[in-house]
């Protein structure tokens, strides 16, 4: 699977030089009237912050299919995964991970006809778990039941010390919204886009 990578990097500094007691001390005399103090301070690097998080290039539903009828749900389903690549942090940081529909404006995920005047829009519904067509409904999605922020929905936290580690992500489409259409209208590509958004957070 192609991925793409984001990537957020925090370096700092630090000068630090802090007068000490001197464990030994020269001495200037009549026998030595010259002598020399070694004059010293230190740079304390805490070292760089960064992390890559791994999310994928595409998401592809495939081919959708008009159910016969809504006696029941028809549910295509895509599945992948959000990886902690890389984390350079701190024992008290983490990485928050976001997403939202990029073009949305009821907080919701659609797909869109593309290349004609009058647009059929299909939803999903995006899941922090793994779902199947048999247990899906004893799961929420977080569209439906999280409250979306100024970066979307939260997705996962990743801790300082979860380098490798994964968030599944389900998204699922019910293919019954396609029922009582003509096919001739709404066939062609669909295409929609999920932006994701990451932000280092420390704890106090």
């Amino acid at each position: 699977m192609k991925t793409k990578k984001i990537i957020a990097v925090l370096i700092s500094a630090v000068l630090a030089i802090a007068p000490a007691m001197s464990v030994s001390a020269a001495t200037l005399t009549d026998g030595t009237v010259d002598n020399s103090t070694a004059v010293k301070a230190n740079i304390e690097d805490p070292g760089s912050v960064s992390y890559v998080i791994t999310i994928p290039e595409t998401v592809d539903f495939g081919t959708l299919t008009q159910p016969d009828s809504i006696d029941a749900d028809h549910y295509a389903i895509y599945r992948f995964e959000v990886e902690a690549t890389e984390l350079n942090l701190k024992s008290n940081q983490g990485v928050t991970v976001y997403m939202k529909d990029a073009n949305s404006t009821d907080n919701q995920f659609y797909l869109e006809q593309q290349n004609t005047e009058t647009p059929f829009k299909i939803s999903y519904d995006v899941y922090d778990t793994t779902v199947t067509v048999d247990n899906i409904n004893t799961y929420d999605p977080i569209n439906k039941t999280a409250e979306p922020g100024t970066y979307g929905y939260h997705l996962c936290t990743f801790l300082y010390d979860a380098q490798g580690r994964t968030q599944p992500v389900n998204l699922a489409l019910n293919q019954n919204a396609l029922v009582g259409q003509t096919i001739s209208d709404i066939a062609g590509d669909y295409s929609g886009t999920i932006t994701f958004h990451c932000s280092l957070f420390e704890r106090s």
